[in-house]
């Protein structure tokens, strides 16, 4: 007897509508009924559209790309941008701001000597079992240039 199993076993697959998950789409309807229940009272029918657009808006800030939904990637934008102003031009308006808010603008500018510093101490590479190829077309062929520990026994 055989069991059939899926390829990917540890990832569960998100059940939703129209390739949205539940868990987006329940949070953006949760979004819009709070909206609908605390902007009646202010708005009256204009609510629903109001309601609507929070629902819509939810589910597009929640949207991932690379793992990180659009919210937190434009959050990011922000205070980079914020952090660039103060360091470059701090007697602008988003200087300022920048300033106030205490970004600290040493990230700004990157110390080569400290990114690309070798590792200290007697590191040795071990490139064993790596093969490099001249094209990528070469990978289906095992024909690249391999590094082994010692001489390979064969032919000469």
């Amino acid at each position: 007897m055989a069991a059939d199993l899926k390829s990917h076993v540890l990832r569960r697959d998100e059940k939703g509508f129209m390739g949205i998950p539940f868990k987006r789409l329940l949070l953006g309807g949760v979004s819009g009924g709070m909206t609908l229940i605390i902007a009646r009272f202010a708005l009256g029918n204009l609510a629903f559209l109001v309601a609507a657009l929070t629902f819509i808006l939810a589910l597009t800030l929640t949207g991932p790309r690379g793992g990180i939904p659009l919210w937190q990637r434009l959050l990011y934008r922000m205070r980079g941008s914020l952090m660039l102003a103060a360091e470059r031009k701090p007697k602008s308006l988003a200087g300022r701001l920048g300033t106030t808010f205490d970004m600290p603008t040493g990230l700004v500018a990157l110390d080569a000597d400290l990114v690309f510093a070798p590792p200290e101490g007697d590191v040795e590479a071990d490139m064993t079992e790596w093969i490099t190829f001249a094209h990528a077309g070469e990978a289906d062929h095992d024909s690249g240039l391999v590094f082994v520990e010692k001489p390979l026994e064969g032919n000469h």
